[in-house]
């Protein structure tokens, strides 16, 4: 496939592509079930996703994202990937079973949805590895056609449901999870030529990585839900509210941000002794998610109230104010986006780790004291001005990693530990208060 940059960017744009539709794959079932379920049906599902979004994380983290790291390796080794998740997806699948076991004791609906839930998970484990093999094989058509498939079903799935008259949750579950499931089926027919090996081969090929992947995510998961705490115990429910709300607005830069994280790690990898061209990468990259981070920021500001409220309803009118400060702190994330891509990229394990411990602690002491000081406001810019520092380190590690009078240095302290040190979660960096 040519290196070009306009090959680049086309591949760049077809991810992005995937994760708009992905992103509607993942708020449509939560607004279809409003639609079609009871409401204490409706909160069971919430459970329910809950859960299938904490074991997508443990497969993403431990197979998937690595994958990036290592393209040309997994390229070469589809079998053991596709054999690894498979097993990697029964296993969560009886874990999750088992949690459906223990629910039991609390509700019988939602221990029926999640034996559904767990039936599906190695198809829908497989579904989204293929969407990781699209990214890392700069294939991204196949990526699209996976998630394009998984809409088409779950769309048709769910006008059988209505027009049936089946209401159930167990019922809603087997459309939205099994659509997904046999969408994973395409992963298999797109690599029909490689040879599967069901094991665990290539998580203990890339087990170096893959661990620290774990940590990584846990610990991201664990300080949002702090973050989140800190805010609802001290600026109270309402401010929460805001600043989930807030958050919600700037999802369509989130999107961009993780299709821009995705590309820009396989691109990079692929090229890393070529100095130029990684930071050319880095700054079209950053220049894409700036620009989505700007036009989200000004379409969010500009929003009438009656927009607003159609929305977020009684939300709106705790997001509104919290809006410039999450506007800021979407910019700020968009312009470090290519540094991140191109050191991980780079492998430069490292620097993003040394850079991704101090932000998980400076976003959670910035949080406390901001919330503390002016509530919900205050945390949400107390945060802007912690990214603002942040983009400083990332600035300041990315130019070391890729100026030419460090690059021997660079090129030693891979090769000792390119192999033994992990990268880190591909993901979008926490906003204030997200969840």
């Amino acid at each position: 496939m040519s290196d070009s940059p306009s090959s680049a960017r086309r591949r760049l744009g077809l991810i992005t592509i995937d994760q708009a539709i992905a992103g509607a794959s993942n708020v449509l079932p939560s607004v279809l079930a409003a639609r079609l379920l009871p409401v204490t049906s409706f909160a069971m599902f919430g459970i329910t996703f809950l859960v299938y979004v904490l074991v997508q994380g443990v497969g993403r983290a431990l197979v998937c994202d690595p994958l990036l790291v290592h393209p040309i390796e997994g390229e070469q080794r589809r079998g053991e990937v596709i054999g690894t998740t498979a097993v990697l997806g029964v296993v969560l699948g009886v874990a999750v079973v088992g949690s459906g076991g223990l629910a039991g004791i609390w509700s019988s609906e939602l221990r029926t949805a999640l034996f559904v839930l767990g039936a599906c998970l190695p198809l829908l484990a497989l579904q989204d590895l293929g969407r990781y093999l699209g990214f890392a094989m700069q294939r991204p058509k196949a990526s699209v056609a996976l998630d394009t498939w998984w809409l088409v079903l779950l769309f048709g799935a769910v006008a059988a449901l209505g027009a049936t008259d089946h209401r159930s949750l167990a019922w809603f579950v087997l459309a939205w999870a099994g659509t997904g499931a046999l969408a994973g089926l395409l992963t298999i027919a797109q690599h029909r030529g490689a040879h599967i090996r069901p094991g665990l081969a290539w998580l203990r090929y890339t087990w170096s990585f893959s661990w620290r992947y774990l940590i990584s995510y846990a610990s991201t998961q664990g300080t949002a839900l702090a973050g989140s705490g800190a805010v609802g115990g001290i600026a109270g429910a309402r401010g929460l509210a805001g600043v989930n709300g807030a958050v919600l607005l700037v999802r369509p830069f989130a999107t961009v941000q993780v299709a821009a994280i995705a590309a820009g790690v396989g691109e990079t990898t692929r090229a890393q002794e070529d100095l130029a061209r990684v930071r050319r990468q880095a700054r079209r990259i950053s220049a894409l998610a700036a620009a989505a981070a700007f036009v989200n920021g000004a379409v969010a500001l500009a929003l009438p109230d009656s927009v607003g409220r159609l929305v977020l309803g009684d939300t709106w009118s705790a997001a509104r104010p919290l809006l410039l400060a999450t506007s800021v702190q979407i910019l700020f994330l968009g312009a470090m986006t290519g540094l991140r891509a191109g050191l991980l990229g780079r492998r430069a394990i490292r620097r993003v780790m040394a850079i991704d411990v101090a932000s998980t602690a400076l976003v959670l002491v910035a949080t406390v004291a901001g919330a503390a000081v002016d509530g919900a406001r205050g945390a949400v810019w107390a945060v802007a001005m912690a990214q603002g520092l942040l983009m400083s380190a990332w600035l300041l590690a990315f130019q070391f990693e890729t100026h030419p009078r460090f690059r021997h240095v660079g090129r030693h302290r891979r090769a000792a530990i390119a192999d033994a040190e992990p990268a880190v979660q591909v993901g979008e960096p926490a906003l204030a208060g997200r969840t």
